[in-house]
């Protein structure tokens, strides 16, 4: 009949079995989040260097902190809903252009996202037009009713309306996702240029 088994035995099993970490995985492991951390700095800071902060870095690990850096700046390109996320994005291309070797490729790819970006601001001025007139005649009705019975005239701004916010930011998360797909695209295209 089998014995059954200490949780310390078992452990000492699953330890026995465990796989061996290659070196360069470990190193990737240290490496990446340093880049990660470097290119945080970047987009906060304007005047940081990036490039010279790599070079701190031994040579044979250069390659790990500069993949940390391309992750980071590349999860940061987002739809622009607003100027602050414009202006993130055009720092993290900004330092994408630093840390790739091919540079032509990049700046067509670059090129591409402005355009990207240039048209998802117009589509989302647009679209808050339209949503904002759509919402102001969902409004019409109660409004006119509300006069009927007071006998006064309202000016009635949508934007303050409870349930405006909530409803715009569907629509947005709409649009985002639409914008989300070729930009994520455009960011496997710069995650692929050495």
């Amino acid at each position: 009949m089998d014995r059954i088994k200490s949780a310390y035995e078992m452990a000492l099993e699953r330890f026995k079995q465990r796989k061996e970490v290659p070196q360069a995985e470990m190193d990737r492991m240290e490496y990446e989040p340093l880049g990660k951390s470097v290119a945080a700095i970047f987009l906060r800071e304007k005047d940081f260097d990036m490039m010279v902060e790599v070079a701190k870095y031994p040579q044979q690990f250069q390659g790990y902190v500069l993949e940390g850096i391309q992750k980071t700046l590349l999860s940061n390109l987002l739809p622009p809903i607003d100027k602050n996320t414009l202006e993130d994005n055009l720092r993290a291309m900004q330092g994408l252009l630093l840390v790739k070797k091919d540079k032509d490729a990049v700046k067509e790819v670059l090129g591409q996202l402005e355009n990207l970006f240039q048209y998802y601001e117009q589509a989302l001025t647009q679209t808050y037009s339209q949503f904002k007139q759509q919402f102001t005649e969902k409004l019409s009705p109660s409004i006119r009713a509300m006069e009927k019975r007071t006998g006064q005239k309202f000016k009635i701004d949508p934007e303050k309306q409870p349930g405006f916010r909530d409803e715009w930011n569907k629509v947005v998360s709409r649009l985002n996702l639409q914008y989300e797909q070729v930009l994520d695209e455009q960011k496997e295209k710069l995650r692929n240029i050495k």
